[in-house]
């Protein structure tokens, strides 16, 4: 049934071919048996829309079919009896004389040439030529157009791409590089020629594996990745940072075909902003700095006038707690003063401890951590202070949970004023306070206390 369907299509073909055929006005008779012997390409060619011209043993136009009418501009009328080569241009009409040799041979060839069309129009042709049985020459024709601007556009990407800035990189959908320009040659260190057909694991350090892989999915699902921050590596072993663009590509069908990346080296930048980042911080912390300074500044101010004021000596020792506790951040500070004449020393204010603290109002002097800081004249620091023997208030540190304790001298001189106990449970707090701050404050305490009981008295 297949075979009897083709040939009604054929007989069909022909039998309309002939019969438009005796409407058309020829040079001379044996043209029209040439037109009949080849009617079945002729009709094989409009049946596929395909632009078709037929001349004699001379190459002078016979017939042309309507679709190489809509092609050129020129009717059959205008054309017939033109040599082949009527409407191309010099090196055109050169190409086909060479082609029209093969002829004479009985071979049949393929070439390009320029046509213009009636309307001036220079088009790009592509002509299957074909000696026929009758002794003339039959010639299919390719509008190369549209496929000459692709080949135009892809060429001029492909100049892009090569000489951009960053560095493109297309992938085959197996990872394997099939474009590397010259921005990725001096990213990565590696030439073109090196890397051709290979993985793009190549410049993928070798711990960031599962994460590419992640990232692969990642673009399968969402089909483009924008400015993703990842590490490579370059040829020499270096470690780089990347911004990386990355496009699923797909065909005109809607197939995968690979993955087009377009790399830019942020290491300097990520460099730079690491580095303001640190000055940043650094203005941070001196401003920091200089505010508790200021606040230092404000403390002993506040200290010393309250030493020379009607305040009493009560108002004075709960100020320098508060002060204390509040410039070092310790979770607890205890005022101690001397008592030379019982070898004691006597709580007098404290701030952040339970009541229960009172219950400690005095302690003996000889042998404690005050009798040691005075006698050494500097503070002392001392972590696990729970489990320090010679601290009088052992139970009291661990119901407060008490870690570390920075117990400062107050003294005149030779004359021993008392003690401030700063306690905490995170020693971490105290690591960066400074020495000097401690011995400026206890002078200033000291001096302040001093003054302030004179005065009572």
């Amino acid at each position: 049934m297949h075979n009897n369907l083709d040939c009604s299509l054929f007989f069909t073909m022909k039998t309309q071919s002939i019969r438009n055929f005796r409407s058309i006005k020829l040079k001379r008779p044996q043209d029209r048996e040439i037109l009949e012997k080849v009617s079945h390409s002729i009709g094989m060619a409009e049946a596929l829309s395909e632009p078709l011209w037929l001349g004699d043993e001379k190459h002078r136009t016979i017939y042309v079919n309507p679709m190489w009418e809509a092609l050129t501009g020129y009717t059959l009328d205008e054309y017939i009896g033109r040599p082949a080569d009527w409407c191309f241009d010099e090196k055109s009409k050169k190409i086909i004389a060479e082609q029209h040799k093969l002829r004479t041979k009985g071979q049949s060839s393929k070439y390009e040439g320029i046509m213009t069309s009636k309307s001036g129009e220079k088009i790009p042709i592509l002509i299957s030529g074909s000696p026929t049985s009758a002794g003339g020459t039959i010639g299919l024709w390719i509008d190369l157009r549209k496929s000459k601007r692709l080949a135009h556009q892809e060429r001029i990407a492909r100049q892009i791409m090569r000489h951009s800035a960053e560095a493109f990189v297309i992938l085959s959908k197996g990872r394997k590089i099939k474009l590397w320009n010259h921005a990725a040659e001096k990213m990565f260190g590696y030439k073109e020629e090196e890397v051709l057909k290979k993985s793009i694991d190549i410049i993928i350090p070798k711990d960031q594996s599962a994460s590419n892989k992640g990232l692969i999915e990642e673009v399968g699902k969402k089909k483009h990745l924008k400015n993703a921050e990842l590490t490579r590596q370059t040829k020499s072993g270096e470690l780089i940072e990347v911004s990386a663009s990355i496009t699923k590509v797909v065909s005109n069908n809607s197939n995968f075909i690979g993955y087009l990346i377009i790399y830019r080296d942020i290491t300097q930048q990520k460099r730079t902003h690491t580095e303001l980042q640190k000055r940043f911080e650094a203005i941070q912390d001196a401003y920091k700095e200089l505010g508790l300074q200021r606040r230092h500044l404000d403390y002993m101010y506040e200290i010393v006038d309250t030493a020379v004021s009607d305040c009493s000596l009560a108002d004075l020792e709960k100020l320098i707690v508060s002060a204390m506790c509040l410039l070092t951040k310790s979770d607890g500070t205890v005022l101690r003063l001397y008592d030379e004449k019982r070898k004691v020393l006597k709580l007098k204010a404290c701030f952040g401890v339970s009541q229960k603290w009172w219950d400690k109002s005095q302690i003996s002097f000889e042998n404690s951590i005050a009798q040691e800081a005075i006698e050494n004249k500097r503070a002392i620091i001392i972590d696990d202070i729970d489990s320090f023997s010679k601290h009088q208030g052992v139970k009291l540190l661990k119901a407060h949970k008490y870690k570390t304790l920075i117990l400062i001298p107050l003294m005149m001189g030779d004359t021993i004023i008392g003690s401030l106990s700063l306690y905490t449970s995170d020693p971490a707090k105290f690591r960066l306070i400074e020495t000097d701050f401690l011995e400026n404050m206890g002078k200033q305490c000291s001096i302040a206390l001093c003054s302030k009981s004179a005065h009572s008295k």
